[in-house]
């Protein structure tokens, strides 16, 4: 998927996530979960507790700790910058 330099990131995300609903049936319950939760991040700024939750659910046991942990830093710089 090619950026968009016109479009937020939150943009990005919410537009990849339907792609991958539409692309993916099997993976469509997780990318609508990340849809909503960059839905989220442009109403309100969700907190690190909420993040955490956000990857728990999203990334299960497929990620090592560390990799979580970097996850949830680069969503609270999202966070952050997000228009």
């Amino acid at each position: 998927m090619a950026a968009n330099h016109d479009s937020g990131p939150v943009d990005e995300i919410i537009a990849l996530a339907r792609a991958i609903i539409d692309e993916c049936p099997s993976c469509a319950g997780k990318a609508s979960r990340i849809a909503m939760w960059a839905g989220e991040i442009r109403e309100r700024r969700p907190s690190r507790a909420e993040l955490e939750a956000l990857v728990a659910a999203t990334c299960g046991t497929y990620l090592p700790d560390g990799q979580k942990a970097s996850l949830i830093e680069g969503l609270r710089a999202l966070v952050r910058f997000a228009e």
